[in-house]
């Protein structure tokens, strides 16, 4: 029904609580991105350089969420130097790119995108939903960039548990979410922050608020303390934050 959709942004429309990461997002992802989450370059930029310290010969190295590759892609320039890095990619949508996009030929998929980025035979890029697999084995980082907040809790609970159990020793899983603050004045504080800064990238009132009704029982985002809390659940013990 046509009246209940609208615009999250100039090209891509959405309905309440129906958030896909479909064929019309996925066109203009890496352009929408950019105006909807804050310090976007930084933290990416961030995660490849801490990826330093867990990264050596022979590491196997995942990206949950793994989009068009771009994360991959600057993995592999960052570690090039370094022997027989593998690196996984996870990612659940399959859309068509129907127009000629980013320098692509039409009719590509997301995934096709990313091998035809990261053309390397130590890349893998696997078409599933992150928790259908069973087992990460001698995993040495994990990465997971706005990804698990996507997942219903329970599933969330389970893909940690089984990162948690294929890492090595010193091994790191590495993820971004959007969080929810600790207390609801806060919580206010950063909304209205987060949304003159969408509208300052060029986003006006009305698509942000398509965006957040798009996102209703689909983005599912704890505090740090809650998610600091699951991690401690699993297993792990050593945990920071940056950024």
């Amino acid at each position: 029904m046509r009246n209940k959709e609208g615009l999250v942004d100039d090209l891509i429309t959405s309905i309440p609580g129906e958030w896909k990461f479909d064929e019309q997002v996925s066109q203009h992802f890496d352009t929408h991105v950019r105006k909807s989450v804050p310090l976007y370059e930084e933290v990416q930029k961030a995660v490849i350089e801490i990826s330093e310290w867990f990264i050596r010969d022979n590491s196997v190295v995942y990206d949950l969420g793994s989009s068009t590759g771009e994360t991959i892609s600057l993995l592999l320039q960052k570690h090039s130097r370094k022997k027989n890095v593998r690196f996984i990619g996870v990612e659940e949508s399959l859309p068509m790119y129907n127009d000629f996009v980013a320098g692509y030929e039409s009719g590509m998929t997301m995934i096709e995108i990313a091998r035809k980025k990261c053309s390397s035979e130590l890349v893998q890029f696997l078409q599933q939903h992150i928790e259908e697999i069973n087992e990460f084995a001698n995993i040495d980082l994990v990465l997971s960039l706005y990804t698990l907040q996507f997942l219903p809790l329970w599933k969330r609970k389970k893909v940690l548990q089984r990162i948690y159990n294929g890492l090595v020793e010193g091994g790191a899983f590495i993820f971004v979410e959007k969080i929810r603050a600790e207390n609801s004045l806060f919580e206010d504080i950063w909304n209205d922050l987060y949304w003159d800064f969408k509208q300052e990238n060029g986003l006006n009132e009305q698509q942000v608020i398509k965006k957040a009704q798009s996102l209703r029982g689909v983005l599912i985002p704890l505090s740090l303390t809650e998610n600091l809390s699951l991690l401690s659940d699993v297993g792990f013990q050593c945990m920071d934050t940056f950024i």
